[in-house]
């Protein structure tokens, strides 16, 4: 219930946001040639929270991101996940993945 809650309260453009950082992750983990059976084992979660964090669930932990993106190699480099490329911002534009993956 409280998982359905969640994804109910999230504002339209939030859910759409975290499904487009789901996206970002999906392709930076097959470029990195990670199965999702490969990356939950070396992270110790599941395949299921893998797979929920690239459709953009809001429910998969702070902690659980963290762990991925240290085994993905882009810790150091994680928040560039989250940056609003600045022609988004001008031409409210959905960003094209492939260049957001390469520029990490």
């Amino acid at each position: 219930m409280k998982k359905q809650l969640a994804k109910e309260g999230l504002p339209p453009a939030s859910k759409i946001y975290l499904q487009e950082l789901g996206q970002r992750l999906r392709v930076v983990r097959k470029k990195r040639g990670y199965s999702r059976d490969r990356l939950a084992s070396l992270t110790f979660l599941g395949r299921n929270t893998i797979a929920r964090m690239e459709m953009g669930d809001p429910g998969v932990s702070l902690g659980a991101w963290a762990q991925v993106v240290h085994v993905l190699g882009i810790d150091r480099n994680w928040l560039l996940l989250f940056e609003v490329p600045e022609e988004k911002l001008r031409k409210e534009r959905t960003p094209d993945i492939d260049t957001l993956a390469e520029s990490l």
